[in-house]
């Protein structure tokens, strides 16, 4: 996988897997801090992994006509209102 991008799922595992060691106690301070930098490397790549997953997602409709059409997916603010991405 050297030149391929990593699947969203693998990224998640070796994320968890570096947190597991971390929170083991048996790293040494710097190989801590190398597996944390390594770690929020990780976070940073799912993060765009899950922006671009959620822009592709479109939601089928039914207009007036009955016609099905696509438009963008819409996320609830938390306010409860929707903001459109």
């Amino acid at each position: 996988m050297a030149n391929q991008e990593k699947k969203f799922e693998d990224e998640l595992k070796e994320l968890e897997d570096t947190v597991a060691r971390i929170d083991s106690g048996e790293l040494s301070l710097e190989e801590s801090i190398q597996a944390f930098e390594h770690g929020v490397a990780l976070v940073r790549s799912l993060n765009q992994k899950l922006d671009e997953a959620e822009k592709k997602i479109e939601v089928l409709v039914r207009d007036s006509q009955g016609e099905l059409r696509t438009t963008p997916y819409r996320v609830e603010a938390k306010n409860g209102g929707e903001e459109e991405e």
